[in-house]
């Protein structure tokens, strides 16, 4: 498996690297391919903690100011929606998988005046959700071979956007919302744990 750290552009141009995040600590040059599921695993057992905090409330925290229930929905919903960014890029029938809280289920389908909004949803079921969702994902990512990798979509700009580039936008984005989340919590304390310690894991 190739464990490079960053994607190899099939025109050879330089790889597009992510920055390291001051707010988050995530660096993107330490994820490996062959760690990629275990630290979305990872990623995903903290937010269930959090999620599943008997001391849970609506605090707002980070960028759109969401409260962590609201930001553990949006990293529910980004593991979900990663497999159309992959279906769309290997060209797959899609297979993405299907959670019972989607607007097409359940009183959304019957009152389609009513949007399902993050900070309605239930914690517990939401962490629950989150977690079978990055492990489906997980699993996928797994599978990618080095070639897989390095695949870019076609009709993008720009050929060094793979999907080893945006699956460590993924993660970073993730961790992010976590470390917005746990700074919330922590206030003026010292900075919260983050991603690097993951990173080379």
């Amino acid at each position: 498996m190739n464990t490079t750290a960053w994607s190899r552009s099939p025109l050879g141009r330089a790889p597009l690297l992510l920055p390291d995040c001051d707010r988050c600590g995530f660096t993107s040059c330490l994820v490996r391919h062959g760690t990629v599921a275990d630290l979305l695993r990872k990623y995903a057992a903290e937010w269930q903690q959090v999620l599943t905090d008997p001391g849970l409330d609506g605090r707002r925290a980070g960028v759109p100011h969401w409260s962590p229930l609201e930001h553990g929905c949006h990293v529910r919903d980004m593991c979900l929606l990663f497999h159309k960014r992959l279906d769309a890029i290997f060209g797959t029938t899609p297979i993405a998988p299907h959670h019972r809280t989607a607007p097409d289920v359940g009183p959304a389908a019957e009152r389609p005046d009513i949007v399902r909004r993050y900070r309605d949803e239930e914690p517990r079921q939401v962490a629950e959700e989150l977690g079978w969702a990055a492990e489906a994902l997980a699993r996928r990512l797994a599978t990618l071979t080095a070639d897989d990798w390095d695949r870019d979509g076609t009709g993008l700009a720009d050929s060094r956007l793979t999907v080893d580039f945006f699956t460590r936008h993924l993660l970073h984005d993730i961790v992010h919302d976590l470390a917005e989340v746990q700074r919330g919590d922590r206030s003026d304390r010292a900075r919260p744990e983050t991603a690097a310690r993951h990173n080379s894991e």
